[in-house]
């Protein structure tokens, strides 16, 4: 890993948390690359996860980065996994709202009891359990258009497995995708970033797929050039994706496009919870009470705001 320390403010001049789409010229072939540097750290450092509870998550807010990046609308783009393992549920969700920044969070469920069975380093499978587990992709862009959603079992070694296995099965749509998180060794700050090309169907939405063997020796060079990529370039801050992609595809040529950028963001506010709080009997109210307040944590931010019992009453 380069030993360029990680820093936790993004200095000026910063490309993290971007994401950039990118096409290689001559194929058909498009890709997005994603760079999260104090998102993710913000993200992950707001709960005292064990490590690797939070490359995993972290892996996942990269996931959702890209494909939240996609929305051509205002929307929310959501990743959730369901499992019986030390993980029971995971969920990380992009917003885009009216100024065209995306709004990352996330957040994990864990068993701690189960967890401590695993050791130090378990693995992906260990982390999530194998069996009845799935991830699960909504994507909803008001009430205007058609909620989307698609379930794929939590099959494969990595997350990056599980998502190629979801646009296979589910989209069908051959994709390769690489996922990255990490702690910085000298700073402890977290770092991540993921890489992503598909291969498009000729001409017109909707029409069938064209793998001849031309197109197919495209991909699969397509594939192994990203593959290529060294897991010190996924979350090297000194090198942009720009520079990234260049050395990646330089041979056949790269074009880029106009980046998405991110921010931490979550949608909990003290109105909106005293809404919701507010519906609930008074019966329910007196037990919701400690202490003379009702005390309601956001589990993506982790903050906790207090209420008293008239507030909720609306006395």
């Amino acid at each position: 890993m380069s030993e360029t320390p990680i820093v936790i403010k993004d200095p000026a001049g910063s490309r993290d948390n971007e994401v950039r789409p990118f096409a290689i010229e001559g194929m058909d072939v498009r890709g997005r690359a994603v760079r999260l540097g104090t998102v993710v750290d913000q993200v992950l450092s707001a709960h005292d996860y064990p490590e690797p509870v939070a490359k995993i998550l972290g892996e996942m807010l990269t996931l959702t980065a890209l494909l939240g990046s996609m929305l051509k609308f205002d929307g929310i783009v959501t990743m959730q996994t369901k499992s019986s393992g030390p993980l029971p549920m995971m969920v990380a969700d992009y917003e885009l709202s009216g100024d065209g920044i995306g709004r990352l969070r996330g957040y994990a469920d864990i068993d701690r009891e189960k967890l401590d069975q695993y050791g130090a380093s378990p693995s992906f499978h260990g982390l999530i359990g194998s069996k009845n587990g799935y991830l699960a992709l909504t994507i909803d862009q008001g009430d205007d258009m058609e909620r989307y959603q698609g379930i794929v079992e939590l099959k494969g070694e990595t997350l990056s497995e599980v998502a190629r296995n979801y646009f296979v099965n589910s989209e069908q749509t051959p994709t390769e995708i690489r996922l990255r998180a990490d702690k910085d060794p000298v700073t402890g700050h977290w770092r991540a970033g993921g890489i992503m090309v598909q291969h498009l169907a000729r001409g017109e939405e909707g029409r069938e797929r064209i793998l001849d063997r031309e197109t197919e020796e495209q991909w699969t060079r397509a594939g192994v050039l990203m593959h290529s990529v060294k897991t010190e370039e996924l979350l090297d801050p000194q090198l942009d994706l720009d520079q990234l992609l260049f050395r990646l595809f330089n041979e056949d040529g790269v074009r880029v496009f106009e980046a998405a950028h991110m921010e931490k963001g979550c949608r909990c506010d003290r109105a909106r919870i005293l809404a919701v709080i507010s519906q609930f009997s008074d019966d329910d109210v007196d037990h919701m009470t400690v202490d003379g307040r009702i005390n309601v944590n956001c589990q993506f931010c982790n903050k906790t705001y207090a209420f008293t019992p008239d507030e909720a009453r609306g006395a």
